[in-house]
């Protein structure tokens, strides 16, 4: 699914909002299962950590990690062994294209690369939905073409992805896509075609 819209009309804040990062004012929200509105902090991060990830959109890999343990640093609030982390971050950068820059430092990549192993930490913990917040909107023609490849893969692989971008051209991609115009969702098949009186 794609949320699109210019800067400003809500886009981010609703990514937000579904991710479980910030919570609804008013309302209710259904999240996998849960009634999610008004949970505790605490339990709308275990929910959170259980059943999604976030791609934000400026990079926030740790400089000072190479592309390894930047990738595995969030499964280490996993129940999980060392061994499973390693074939964990292992099988995520082979499906990103990164599995020859295992040790490289992040500063050395390119914004392209950096992108593709945010995506491998993201998938590294199996999420049932992976957000992602502009995910190539940083990047050159060619290196938002190979973004949002993979995550056409990994759409086709049977996970839900669900994208916040400005551009209608790169939503094209999607099986849904959803407008928002000051907050108001317009939805459409590639084209506006219904107007949701509600807010999102």
């Amino acid at each position: 699914m794609a949320l699109v819209g210019r800067s400003g009309s809500g886009k981010s804040t609703l990514l937000h909002l579904l991710a479980l990062i910030d919570d609804v004012t008013r309302g209710w929200f259904v999240f996998c299962g849960v009634r999610a509105d008004g949970l505790p902090e605490h339990k709308r991060v275990e929910l959170r950590r259980r059943t999604s990830s976030f791609l934000f959109q400026d990079t926030r890999l740790i400089d000072e990690f190479d592309v390894r343990a930047n990738i595995e640093v969030g499964l280490r609030y996993r129940d999980m062994t060392a061994a499973e982390r390693q074939w964990r971050v292992e099988e995520a950068m082979d499906f990103v294209g990164l599995g020859h820059r295992t040790a490289h430092p992040v500063p050395a990549l390119s914004a392209g690369q950096q992108r593709r192993v945010e995506i491998a930490r993201a998938i590294a913990s199996r999420p049932r939905i992976p957000f992602a917040d502009e995910p190539a909107g940083d990047l050159d023609p060619r290196g938002a073409a190979q973004m949002l490849q993979i995550l056409w893969q990994l759409n086709r692989g049977g996970t839900t992805v669900v994208m916040a971008m400005h551009s209608a051209e790169c939503a094209a991609m999607a099986d849904k896509v959803v407008y928002l115009v000051d907050g108001l969702r317009i939805e459409g098949d590639g084209g506006l075609h219904s107007v949701k009186r509600g807010r999102s």
